[in-house]
Parts: structure tokens; C-alpha cells; sequence
């Protein structure tokens, strides 16, 4: 980490605006560069197809543009930088399902809250809030406020993925704030290592390296979250990379039962999960715009 260091602080003194695929940003923001996708079109056929099989759930794509296009004036001066809003743009204008728009509001609102952490590739707790304020006004469903929330900082200590890829230990760390009501009553379960609880948080990572990973213990291929406050028998499943695990909390405030599913670590058929559980009505695909054209699960959904 010594050596490291010292060489990240030599490339910054020789004027280097990015290391490892991370650009040294303003105002402490490390920001992960963007690659122009391969993929796209395989996307759009696999999700247009998976789309017909599933043809009575009330399905929604949300592609989440990272800090790069949110945070664009931070980067470093002289930087061009490729835009993710073509592409994005590009794959919803072929879907043939509803798309959620959340570019707008994530721009808009990062003028007053962080929406994503300085150092780690994620969204913080305020930009997954406000994406779930969008996908609700998408579908009828009454959103909670900001006010109906205890917003808590669990830590000021968080240092993520782009911290360790930069080696930049120059900069101010991240805080990670938790959004909770009063007397939730979860079911959480995790299918496949069998594990039981009543929390959407393991906050034993607070005391790790990755404690972004303290939002539904990690990934995992099927969580199922009770809401045993909900009347209606209203089910969702949600297809997702971990983006989604910062936006489940607020979701399951307006379903019996969140069903979320990693295609990553997920082998079996989705679709055939989703026959399955019959009260499934409504489904999310929620991916980042890095995430989703290198990711080996996408293009396994069917």
C-alpha cells in the first residue's frame, strides 16, 4: 500500500488525470471511467424476449447513468470523457417494456444531496431514494418522503472500490447513511445459504474494507423479503446488480413480498421462478450503465 501510494502521488505530481481506469477528480471524487459497450444489442433482444415470456408481469428497465455523468463537471480539466446518455438512450428507445427515467431527478437533486460516494462506484442511500421516487410515480404507487424516514450515519470511515483502485489515500472518506421507519416487521430471507433474519442490513461490515456490502449482506443469488405490514398479496421481483441492494429498503415499504434475484450467482430460470410464484405481478431490471454491458448474468435472463 506504501509503495502504491507513493507511486499514485508521482503520477498526480507528473499531471496524470486517471489511474487504474479511475479519473482523480475534484472536491475528493474519484470517478470510474466509462467504456464504450459491446453488448447492446444482445441486451435489448434478451430483455425484449424475456419481456414476451413474462408478458402479464408489469415489467420496468431502470439504467442508472453512474457519477461520471452526473458528476461530469468534477472531473479533472481537459478530460474528454465518453457519455453514457447515448447508450442509455439508445437501449431504452428499443425496449419494448416501461423505462424509468432517472437521469433528470439524480441531476437535479445533487445539487442538494450526494448521490453518489466520492470514493466507491455506488450510489449512495439518497440517489437510490430518489430513483425509487421515480419508479413509483411510473407505476401509481404513494412514495414515502424524506420526512417519513429516520436517516441515520451508520459511518464516516467508508473507502471503497475506486479508493483501493486509484490508491489516492489523499481524500476525505465517504459516510454511509441508513433510511429506516419505525417498527419495520421484515421477513429476510436468503434461499440458498438458508440464513433467516429480520434486517435489511448486515452491519457487521461496518467493521470491514467493504462496507457498502452492509446493504442486504452482499450479494447473494435469491433474497426474499416479507413485509409482514403489508395487507395485499402484491409481490415483485427484482433482477438487478448491486445497485439494488441500496434501493430494496425503500421498495419493500409497498409490497407483501420483494423477490431479488442476481443472474450473476442465479442459475436457474427466471421466468420459470417467476410462473412459479404466481402473486408476482410486477418486476424491476435495475443495473448501473457500467455494470450492465460487462455483466455475465444480463444476458442469461430468460
Amino acid at each position: 500500500d506504501t509503495f502504491m501510494s507513493i507511486k499514485t502521488r508521482t503520477d498526480k505530481l507528473l499531471g496524470k488525470k486517471d489511474i487504474n481506469g479511475v479519473y482523480l477528480g475534484k472536491n475528493d471524487y474519484l470517478i470510474e471511467k466509462y467504456d464504450m459497450p459491446e453488448n447492446s444489442d444482445k441486451i435489448i433482444k434478451t430483455l425484449n424476449e424475456f419481456n414476451e415470456t413474462i408478458n402479464y408481469v408489469n415489467l420496468n428497465l431502470m439504467l442508472v447513468p453512474t457519477s461520471i455523468s452526473i458528476n461530469n463537471e468534477l472531473l479533472p480539466n481537459n478530460v474528454e470523457y465518453k457519455s453514457q446518455m447515448e447508450e442509455l438512450n439508445y437501449i431504452y428507445d428499443h425496449i419494448d417494456f416501461n423505462t424509468v427515467n432517472v437521469y433528470d431527478t439524480l441531476k437535479d437533486q445533487n445539487k442538494y444531496y450526494q448521490m453518489y460516494y466520492k470514493l466507491d462506484h455506488h450510489w449512495t442511500s439518497y440517489g437510490a431514494y430518489y430513483a425509487y421516487q421515480e419508479y413509483s410515480k411510473l407505476n401509481d404507487i404513494n412514495y414515502l418522503s424524506l420526512n417519513d424516514f429516520n436517516i441515520e450515519e451508520v459511518t464516516n470511515e467508508f473507502n471503497g472500490t475506486l479508493y483501493s483502485k486509484s490508491n489516492d489515500y489523499s481524500r476525505k472518506s465517504d459516510s454511509i447513511h441508513l433510511f429506516t421507519l419505525e417498527n419495520q416487521n421484515y421477513e429476510v430471507e436468503y434461499v440458498y445459504s438458508k440464513k433467516k433474519t429480520n434486517t435489511l442490513y448486515e452491519m457487521s461490515y461496518l467493521n470491514k474494507k467493504d462496507k457498502y456490502s452492509l446493504f442486504l449482506d452482499n450479494n447473494h443469488p435469491l433474497i426474499i423479503v416479507t413485509n409482514n405490514d403489508i395487507q395485499n398479496n402484491n409481490e415483485i421481483v427484482i433482477i438487478k446488480d448491486s445497485y439494488a441492494n441500496s434501493f430494496v429498503p425503500f421498495i419493500v415499504n409497498h409490497f407483501k413480498k420483494v423477490h431479488i434475484i442476481d443472474p450473476r450467482y442465479y442459475n436457474e430460470d427466471i421466468s420459470e421462478y417467476i410462473k412459479e410464484n404466481q402473486n408476482i405481478k410486477d418486476g424491476l431490471i435495475l443495473y448501473n450503465m457500467n455494470t450492465i454491458d460487462q455483466d455475465i448474468g444480463i444476458l442469461t435472463i430468460k
